[in-house]
Order: structure tokens, then sequence, then C-alpha cells
């Protein structure tokens, strides 16, 4: 055996620290070295409940896990299940831990390697129902196995995606920081994997991109999860720049049978680690596999099937559906009048002359996502990324603001934008940003989204249709919302040709619109 990862030896002394005091302690099988089907072999290890198996046999987990770690990641989530009656595997899928094989990013070989997984623990266990569970790759693993093999009658996708596209090329742009960390971080990488982030990172043949995407993308697979019935939970966060909840919302949106969406605080996976939303993560986790494979009626089907827990707040609301309202307020941009002004946004249409201003490519602005993966891990914990709004370069950027709001304006769902433009260079990116600014200049930021384009008609005014990433933010009283675009961002990939200007034409009969969805 290779020595252990330092995440899986801190994950193995909190286990160690783990004894239940009111009952035995399940038997733990530590290592297991399971053969899969081209002869692969796959480590795990196993927890059996010290209590004998039901009439319909033990209820079953089988936990997969995160990008980078092994199966050592659950060790505490698996022993308290184990401690109420659950048997529960935990393995390394291919190419991680002691695992051998490469990793295909959820391809078909790592699917397959599931299934055979669960052939393992129905020949040597009384099986009943069965769930699979984990963090970011694990749950995407999780999905498309569950929608692939209808012995999985419940999913915990936690962190996960339904859309490679949409976390790796999010508004046709490259998300160059997490790419990086995923592709660098892989010692076994499929040598396919590289050749495709190559590709998106030249933006060539798309295509090939986008059909290594499907097979690996939940959303693929609707109708095999509506037609297996499976009981689908999912958990995002709304800091994470790598799975955005919005594909996930999508996903909700598309599925027919149990379903329940936790939006959440916080970057990718950090909220599920450490703590889970002050527990409520990993506590409606359990509460979803008690229902649907102990068939415990706990009342978990019967509540609001949406929780979204306002950013920097923290405070846990519920909601019956997504999206959960149909309020919004559209505003309509206004120029400005210099470099030194900001414009402004109404909820009238702009009707005035015709008008236009600009701003250029070449430089960063302070309008931003702080530092990557850093700041978006301290908003878990209500730490928002901060911004002088007053030190946003006119030249490199527009600003518009709203109206003073005089009551709290709670933001909750997907903002959206349209937006006319007029590109000097077939290559332009904008970085938008959505900000709550207070009466000292001080913004906070609620949102954003990036949008590239790759063969921009040059010199012709065109709309671009964009959803900035899902979010539940409370503006306060005495508070602007500000929507700020420049054309460079720290997570993102830039075009080779910076110097390029747009401009944003004003007309009655062409109105750019930002649609905020609110309480």
């Amino acid at each position: 055996m290779k020595t252990l990862a330092l995440p899986a030896l801190l994950a193995g002394a909190l286990c160690a620290a783990f004894t239940p005091a009111t009952q035995a302690a399940p038997t733990f099988i530590a290592d297991l070295d399971i053969t899969t089907f081209d002869g692969t072999e796959l480590d795990a290890n196993l927890f059996i409940p010290d209590t004998p198996a039901p009439a319909g046999g033990y209820p079953t987990v089988l936990f997969t896990n995160s990008w980078m770690l092994d199966k050592h990641q659950y060790l505490l989530q698996a022993a308290e299940l184990a401690d109420n009656g659950y048997l529960v595997m935990s393995y390394s899928t291919r190419g991680f831990g002691t695992s051998g094989g490469m990793v295909d990013v959820a391809g078909e070989n790592s699917i397959r390697d599931a299934g055979v997984l669960i052939d393992w623990l129905e020949a040597h266990y009384p099986v009943g129902k069965l769930g699979m569970a984990g963090i970011s790759y694990g749950a995407g693993i999780s999905l498309i196995t569950a929608a692939q093999d209808p012995r999985v009658d419940a999913v915990a996708a936690l962190s996960g995606w339904s859309d490679v596209i949409e976390g790796l090329y999010p508004g046709n742009t490259v998300n160059l920081v997490w790419g990086t960390i995923l592709t660098t971080t892989a010692l076994n990488l499929d040598p396919e994997v590289d050749a495709i982030w190559a590709n998106l990172r030249a933006t060539e043949n798309i295509q090939g991109v986008e059909e290594f995407a499907a097979p690996r993308s939940a959303l693929s697979y609707v109708r095999e999860l509506n037609s297996n019935g499976t009981a689908v939970l999912m958990s995002n966060n709304f800091a994470d720049y790598l799975f955005k909840p919005n594909s996930m919302t999508q996903l909700y949106s598309l599925l027919d049978g149990p379903k329940k969406l936790l939006l959440n605080p916080g970057t990718h996976a950090v909220t599920e680690t450490l703590g889970g939303n002050n527990g409520h993560i990993w506590a409606t986790t359990f509460r979803w596999f008690d229902r649907y494979l102990k068939d415990q009626p706990n009342g978990i089907d019967h509540e609001p099937k949406v929780d979204m827990t306002v950013r920097i707040s923290n405070r846990l609301e519920q909601f019956d559906d997504f999206p959960v309202t149909d309020k919004t307020t559209r505003y309509h941009l206004h120029p400005r009048f210099t470099y030194f002004n900001n414009a402004s946004m109404k909820t009238r249409p702009y009707s005035g002359w015709g008008w236009s201003n600009d701003f250029h490519g070449g430089s960063d602005t302070k309008a931003g996502t702080g530092i990557p993966v850093i700041s978006d891990a301290l908003e878990g914990f209500g730490i928002p990324v901060y911004t002088a709004m007053t030190g946003i370069n006119g030249y490199h950027a527009i600003e518009y603001n709203s109206p003073l709001h005089w009551s709290t304006f709670k933001i909750r769902g997907t903002p959206s934008l349209e937006l006319w433009i007029k590109p000097s260079k077939p290559e332009v990116q904008l970085q938008v940003h959505l900000y709550d600014t207070g009466p000292l200049g001080l913004g906070r930021l609620i949102t954003h989204a990036p949008y590239t384009l790759h063969n921009a008609e040059v010199g012709k005014a065109q709309k671009i249709s964009m959803d900035l990433f899902t979010t539940a933010y409370d503006v306060p009283p005495g508070h602007v919302v500000t929507l700020a675009i420049d054309t460079e961002g720290a997570i993102y990939q830039k075009p080779e040709d910076t110097n390029y200007e747009i401009e944003v034409p004003y007309r009655s009969s062409r109105q750019s619109v930002l649609t905020i969805p609110h309480l």
C-alpha cells in the first residue's frame, strides 16, 4: 500500500476519536481490495452494523471520494450511519488513493466501477435499499451512477455538478483557476482529460469538449433518473465558482421524483467538509437516507423542498420550490456622462437621446471576487468580499447604481442581464458583478458571472443575454445595488488580445435590462 495522504491521516485520527458510548461499535474493515471489471484494484473500507440485518436487508450507503481525496474522507459520517444500522462502504475512485487505474473524470470506467462495488456488496451482505453520496467528484459520480443503475434508490450530491461545461467554461469563459487546480492535482490523470483542457484553453474543438462533457453530466440523464424514481438530494454553495448552483437548480427543476435542494453560503466543498452549514447539510443527508433507505416516516418528504441560507447572515429560509419567488424588479440601464461618473439603473426604460458609453480592456479593476478560493471560503463564515466602489477605474469599467432602497431588498434566485454592446474586436470579455453599496461607497459582493464573445460582430450593436450566479442576499435599507462591469477577473482566462473597447449604446429601441428576483 502507498503512504496515505495527509487528509486521509487526519480523517483517520478523527475516526479513532469517535467512540459511541451507547452501543457496541460496528465492525470496521479498514482495507478491502476489490477487483473491478477490467482487473483494476479499487481500495475500499466497510462498516458493518452490530445488529442483525432487517428482513429486507441492511440499508446501505456507498460513499465516493472527492477529487484528490480517498476512502478515508467520510469515516465520521460512515461510522455514524453504521451506528444507526447502515451497511456503509467508502472507496477510492480509480486513480485516487491506492486504487489503480487513471482518473477519467466520471467516465465510463468510473461509473462501471461503482456498479461492481454494488455487486460485491450484494454478493457478501444482505443489502436492502441502497444510496450513494459524495462531495464534489463523488457527487457527480453518484448522480450518474444512479441514472445508469436502478439499484441506487437515493443520492446525496453535495457540491456536485450536473453540467461539466458550466463548471469549466461558464459563459464561454475558461475557468482558469479551478481548471488548473483540477488538472494539476490528479497524479494519474487520463491523457484525454489533459487534451480536453488544452482545447478548452485554446478555444479549439469545442464540439469535442462538449462530446466529452455530455456523458459526464447528470443533465444528460434526467429521463433515466425520473424513470428510476431516484430520491435526489442536492447541496450547492453560492460562492462555489467551480460548480455553481445554476446547473443544479436546472437539474432540480427537471426531476419528477423525490427531491430536495440546499443552497448555502461558502465555496466549493468547504461548506460540507467543515461542518456543513452549522451541521444542516449532513443532518439533512442522514434524514434523507433514513426516509428513502430505511422507510422511516420522519417528515422530510412533506417539508419545503428548498432550504436557502442567506449569505453573510447565514439565516436559513425554506421554500416550497425553486424558483423561490416569481417577483422581480427590472432595472433599465441609463447612461453616465463621463468616465468619472457612475451610470444609473432605473425601473423606467431609457427614453432620452441616442447616447453611448464605452469602457476598455487591458487592465483589471477593483471590481472582482476577491482572492480566488480563499475569499470564497471565508464567505461561508460570514466574511464578505468588500470593494471600494469609488476606486473602480471608469476607463476600464462601468458602474450602474440603483435607486436607494428604503427597506431590506431580499434578493433570492438568479439575476439576469440583457445588455446591448458594440465591441471593437471579435473576442471580448465581460466580468459582470452585482454589489450591495453602502453610504460610504463600500461594496459587498452579491454575485457575479463572466461572459466571453469569441466571434462578435465588430462595430455592430448586438444584445447578449446572461444569467448571473444564483444567490440569496439581503441589501440593507439605505444601500443601493450596483452593477459593475469590467473586462478581467482573477478566476478566469482573459482573451489573448485585451486591447479592445466595448461601447454600450442607449436607445429607446435598445433597452439593456438587469432583472433581479426578490421576495
